[in-house]
């Protein structure tokens, strides 16, 4: 439930719903306002939603509390019509919001995550699974070797004994550099939660 002035904006079936408190021509107006923007971004917000979760009653209570948000801040909002990223950045902080608890309630998520995590450190860049683009400034900051090794795999997908060929270093020490690289991206992945979204998105685990 949110109110904005005089109306209180409910939903009911996945529909918003306004409670009057009192008559006023102002606040009609901002209602079919908002009414319009709500059928205008409905399915595109659903859409950018469900790339995080399969979980229907978590996608209709985060699409509620994203329009309730956007409801109560209507009266700041000059650019109605173009308020889809405004939408997309409170989904966003909402599905921060949810990761961070069901970090802190649930190791058992907890361990998938950082399963997933690492599969998806360890997958070749021409992999379908592969959204690592967004993980570049984090690679950046590996240790040269480690980046080295790491890219060799996931770029070019060279085995580890290829790599240890290109690299004149044994495969054990491919081996090691490959394994710190995916340590320390694994941590910024958990620590990161905008990185965190991305495992989730591309493992629809929530």
């Amino acid at each position: 439930m949110a109110i904005n002035n005089l109306v209180i904006l409910l939903f009911h079936n996945g529909l918003p719903i306004f409670v009057k408190l009192m008559s006023d021509t102002a606040m009609h107006n901002k209602e079919q306002v908002f009414t319009g923007l709500y059928h205008a971004s409905r399915d595109r917000l659903y859409q950018y939603l469900h790339q995080y979760t399969k979980d229907t009653h978590l996608l209709q209570d985060l699409l509620q509390q994203c329009y309730l948000r956007v409801w109560e801040k209507m009266d700041d909002m000059y650019d109605v019509e173009n308020a889809f990223p405004l939408l997309k950045t409170i989904a966003r902080n909402l599905l921060v919001d949810v990761v961070r608890k069901r970090i802190k309630e649930d190791m058992t998520w907890l361990e998938t995550v950082k399963a997933e995590a690492e599969q998806l450190l360890s997958t070749p860049a021409e992999s379908s699974r592969n959204p690592m683009l967004a993980l570049d400034a984090s690679i950046a900051q590996l240790p040269v070797n480690c980046r080295q090794v790491y890219l060799l795999h996931r770029e070019e997908g060279l085995s580890y004994r290829e790599i240890s060929s290109r690299l004149s270093i044994s495969v054990s020490m491919v081996e090691k550099h490959m394994s710190k690289a995916i340590r320390l991206l694994k941590h910024d992945l958990l620590t990161n939660y905008e990185l965190l979204l991305i495992v989730v998105a591309v493992n629809r685990i929530l």
